[in-house]
């Protein structure tokens, strides 16, 4: 009888704490893809896409009847507080858990890209490896692109910036290399700048942009520098950047040979820097490993005994491009994008206590000693 009643206590508890436990259904929540900062007149301004779920369900991926992804704005006098008035507005809980693109508008990042980062730390469900862009005018402006292309909107501008990356034309850094960047001596980092392309009257091609006819590009990067944006960069800054940085693995120069431009596929890229200190100047020895591939046969015919002049060429190549991004960087505004702070202190922590207090005149008088090794293989397409 005691073991009975001890069942029917159990259960009756179990039945009541059911009851007790809340839950939102998954149309009452802001499940936001995409967001967009802006700073104007002393306020933070926001405005998200979120995912539409009455836009999925027909004959296709996307029910045409209906948009797939939908905008909130708010305000506030920081980026929480206009996140909150965008889910106020929206009537929706805000869901930060898959938002894969943060862009800081132009005025945002001049003011400080600490301040809009620091929203992500009240929202625990924000993820590291979200996307982060800085755009020319507002952020905002962008958000409101709705693509015809991809499952949502967003991933339009996803599959762009990620294949930038891979073909080497522009880094990609995360929110966590952004928070990183943030912590190191110079808070510097190069963050990918968004255009946003009005349609012209004389273009008819539609496939490819918006339902109005509106695009985005890749047109450089933004140099940021002790928290906030220091200047523009152009694409060869921020290719040479992240070959430099070793985060891409692939790539293409085009090199001058035998009256012809012959454009080389780069496969397997590996850099690898040294620091050290030399007659009182900081240097590092940087070295680069490749392998290259002709994208097309030259129309001069092709020799194996070309092969170790073109590694030169190739080399020669990627050592201006890394040129370039180092003196509009480093050179030019003493920052540290590539975050040789990390490389010196993992080398010579005692060459880091003696530069650190005078660490920004240090990199603008700095010197880079290039060597490359670039194998050139052959042909990628048979004859």
């Amino acid at each position: 009888m005691y073991r009975s009643l001890k069942i029917v206590c159990a259960a009756l508890a179990i039945l009541l704490l059911a009851g007790c436990v809340p839950h939102t259904e998954l149309n009452e929540k802001a499940i936001v893809l995409a967001i967009g900062i802006d700073y104007e007149d002393g306020l933070f301004k926001a405005c998200f896409q979120y995912y539409n779920p009455s836009g999925a369900g027909g004959a296709t991926l996307v029910d045409n009847s209906q948009p797939n992804v939908l905008t909130a704005k708010g305000e506030g006098e920081n980026v929480y507080g206009a996140l909150e008035d965008a889910s106020f507005r929206c009537g929706k809980e805000l869901m930060l858990g898959v938002t894969q693109i943060i862009i800081i508008g132009e005025e945002a990042a001049n003011h400080s890209v600490e301040q809009v980062m620091n929203f992500s730390k009240s929202y625990f469900q924000s993820h590291p490896d979200m996307m982060i862009a800085v755009s020319e005018g507002k952020a905002c402006d962008l958000m409101q692109v709705k693509f015809n292309e991809g499952i949502v909107s967003t991933q339009k501008i996803k599959f762009m910036m990620q294949n930038a990356e891979k073909s080497g034309i522009a880094a990609l850094p995360s929110a966590l290399d952004l928070f990183r960047s943030l912590e190191s001596e110079q808070r510097s980092i190069c963050l990918p700048r968004l255009r946003l392309i009005e349609p012209s009257e004389d273009d008819d091609e539609k496939s490819d942009a918006s339902e109005d006819g509106k695009n985005i590009e890749i047109c450089g990067g933004v140099l940021i520098y002790d928290g906030k944006a220091a200047a523009n960069t152009d694409i060869e800054v921020m290719s040479g950047l992240e070959m430099l940085c070793c985060k891409t693995q692939t790539g293409t120069v085009t090199v001058d040979y035998n009256d012809e431009k012959l454009s080389i596929g780069l496969v397997d890229i590996h850099t690898e820097l040294f620091p050290s200190y030399e007659d009182g100047v900081l240097t590092f020895e940087v070295k680069v490993k490749s392998k290259g591939r002709y994208l097309i046969e030259p129309h001069n015919g092709y020799a194996e005994e070309d092969n170790k002049e073109m590694g030169r060429l190739c080399g020669e190549q990627i050592i201006a491009r890394m040129t370039g991004a180092i003196e509009e960087t480093v050179l030019k505004y003493g920052a540290d994008p590539f975050q040789l702070e990390k490389i010196i202190r993992h080398y010579d922590n005692k060459l880091w206590n003696e530069i650190k207090d005078n660490y920004t005149e240090e990199l603008k008088n700095c010197r880079f000693d290039f060597e490359t090794d670039i194998e050139i293989d052959k042909l990628i397409l048979a004859k």
